[in-house]
């Protein structure tokens, strides 16, 4: 058969990567078996006798126009190859397609079971041992410097998961990879690896930490086994049909609430990792070789060339169609097309808050007798040469600041000073803030308190000036930054010159405990165009900061400065750095500034786009 036979392997243009990767991998078995094996790209080819196509169906239909799908008769001489888990689109796509092809193969039997109660002839063609994707050769003396890799789409639950793990991640190294499950991902950038690189990030990785998109106990093969094969230990969560695998002897299975510490014991315990480090890639290359999978494949490639005869067949010549991916709205877009009685109220409700907020701090200047003081005093020693400045600004966090202050004084970077600027607080935070200085006398705190709020940008901007290093962290009184998550910040600023800030990953928490992720997008400019991702707590460079301006005063951008800057700085041409690791907790309140400045975010984008005319340049 493989002198007759040829396989094109048909693909999108804009398909994920991770499905090429499977696509080669099969067909590297289909060419040791002597078939020709053969690429197109957004069309399926011209039909011929001895030409039987193979793709992976939902990621083809969706990423091309209509007019570039196969034909019925192509279609039955067509091996699909369904990668997706049940009960989602993407499945229900693989399946409607897969009903008309002439074969049908799943890498997960929880698939195949799936199309089979629907009528369809799917058989499992199990991923095992490739050697193209092992990047370890089965060293167990090879050093590892990552402790801790995820990698996914993102999903509520699984940064959830990850916000539990947090504290177990505390001083160690981590690289959390989550991807927007709305976009494609095509090739090799700095958020996501993908072929040579990840296989080497792997090898270079301790344990992957696996959690389901959603409550179904589907196993990622192609993730889990693309690790194993590089030593790489996996935990967990719970999965069916997974034979022949065994939980604790090839990899870590765990209920979803127990993940995070059993992730953290394993952590403790480098000898179980090395055995089943060993355990797993063993039996991947001596039981489970991709190239196990032969007789499937090729027992699927007969059965599509056994359809309808090409050579009979007229088909116009393909031309690829690589179909158009749309692009979110912008949320202004979408406030221009929905204005109505439920806008109008939330544009109402904002601007009495901003009102009141204004008169509040109108009558405290009043009560105050209308001056504008500054007192500077100053804690710890004073004549060091920080390498970062922690730019703290307090209003009516006494409960808090405490704790924001000890989570710089107890991190990993000692060459670390704090500016404190009390923005006028009414409680107790002026004697919060020295009671804590007292408790770490050699932290180094400038304390600055205002006699009148001035509000938070113009308190940040006042921080920057007393401040003496180049790198400045922000930080709001009620978070926390993690141990080691200034030195983390501060070395990816050496490491990227050309960058204006970094930042990392944040566990956000509320009075329940760790609830979300913050902060898990990488940089890229023109995704501020759908709103902001990235959080203040930032490490600025100086030069980068005084450059735009500082942060903006504009009463219509407030509870939006943060937004304003990153914009601001996209716009002047400079890059951020993302560290894709935890570097500090958020506080989630309802009552907070951020949550009252989304009541209504019209006159922000106004401002916003009044400012920075290239946002609404960019949808042209």
């Amino acid at each position: 058969m493989g002198g007759k036979l040829r396989i094109c392997v048909v693909s999108a243009s804009q398909q994920n990567v991770f499905f090429s990767e499977i696509l080669e991998a099969f067909s590297g078995v289909l060419a040791e078996a002597g078939i020709a094996v053969e690429e197109s790209v957004d069309c399926f080819p011209p039909p011929a006798d001895d030409l039987v196509y193979m793709f992976v169906p939902h990621e083809y239909y969706a990423l091309v126009e209509e007019l570039a799908h196969p034909t019925s008769a192509q279609l039955k001489r067509t091996l699909a190859v369904c990668t997706e888990q049940p009960r989602t689109p993407w499945f229900d796509l693989s399946a409607s397609v897969a009903a008309r092809a002439g074969a049908v193969l799943d890498i997960n039997r929880l698939g195949v079971t799936e199309l089979r109660a629907r009528g369809i002839a799917a058989e499992h063609l199990p991923l095992g041992y490739v050697p193209e994707w092992d990047a370890w050769g089965g060293d167990l003396e090879r050093e590892r410097s990552l402790d801790v890799v995820f990698m996914g789409g993102h999903a509520e639950r699984r940064a959830h998961a990850l916000a539990l793990a947090a504290p177990y991640l505390e001083g160690r190294r981590a690289a959390i990879k989550l991807t927007e499950i709305d976009r494609t991902h095509t090739g090799e950038k700095e958020s996501f690896w993908a072929r040579e690189r990840k296989w080497r990030m792997l090898a270079d990785t301790k344990v992957l930490f696996n959690v389901h998109r959603s409550p179904l106990p589907y196993l990622e093969w192609h993730r889990v086994v693309g690790a194993q094969l590089n030593g790489c230990v996996i935990v967990t969560e719970h999965c069916v049909e997974i034979e022949p695998l065994v939980p604790g002897e090839h990899y870590i299975s765990a209920g979803y609430w127990q993940l995070p510490e059993v992730l953290g014991g394993l952590l403790e315990d480098p000898e179980r990792m090395r055995r089943i480090r060993r355990t797993a890639y063993e039996f991947l290359r001596e039981e489970m070789p991709v190239s196990q999978t032969r007789e499937r494949l090729l027992g699927a490639v007969e059965r599509a060339a056994e359809q309808v005869p090409q050579s009979n067949l007229r088909t116009p010549e393909p031309v690829p169609l690589p179909a158009p991916q749309p692009e979110p709205k912008p949320p202004w877009e979408e406030y221009a097309e929905h204005v109505g009685t439920a806008l109008a109220g939330r544009m109402g409700l904002k601007h009495l808050i901003v009102r009141v907020h204004n008169l509040e701090r109108r009558m405290e200047e009043m009560l105050g007798g209308g001056g504008d003081e500054e007192q500077v005093v100053r804690f710890g020693p004073q004549d060091t040469e920080p390498r970062v400045s922690v730019l703290l600004t307090v209003h009516n966090y006494a409960d808090f600041v405490g704790d924001a202050i000890r989570s710089v004084a107890l991190g990993s970077l000692g060459e670390v000073e704090v500016v404190a600027v009390d923005d006028a607080s009414s409680d107790g935070s002026v004697a919060a803030v020295e009671a804590t200085c007292e408790e770490l006398p050699w932290l180094s705190l400038t304390h600055v308190r205002l006699s009148r709020n001035r509000g938070l940008p113009a308190a940040r901007n006042l921080a920057a000036t007393h401040a003496k290093a180049d790198y400045l962290f922000i930080l709001d009184a009620d978070n926390e930054v993690m141990s080691a998550g200034l030195e983390r910040l501060a070395a990816a600023l050496d490491e990227s010159p050309e960058a204006a800030f970094a930042y990392g990953i944040i566990q956000s928490f509320d009075v329940n405990g760790p609830v979300d992720l913050m902060n898990w997008l990488p940089w890229d400019p023109e995704r501020l165009r759908r709103g902001n991702y990235i959080d203040a707590m930032a490490m600025l460079r100086r030069s980068a900061l005084e450059a735009v301006g500082g942060y903006a005063t504009d009463p219509a951008l407030y509870g939006w400065e943060d937004f304003a800057l990153w914009v601001a700085l996209a716009g002047a041409g400079y890059d951020g750095v993302h560290v894709p690791d935890f570097v500090g907790r958020y506080r989630k309140s309802p009552h907070s500034m951020i949550a009252l400045a989304n009541v209504d975010s019209t006159a922000a984008w106004g401002a916003l786009l009044r400012r920075h005319p290239y946002l609404a340049a960019a949808t042209t």
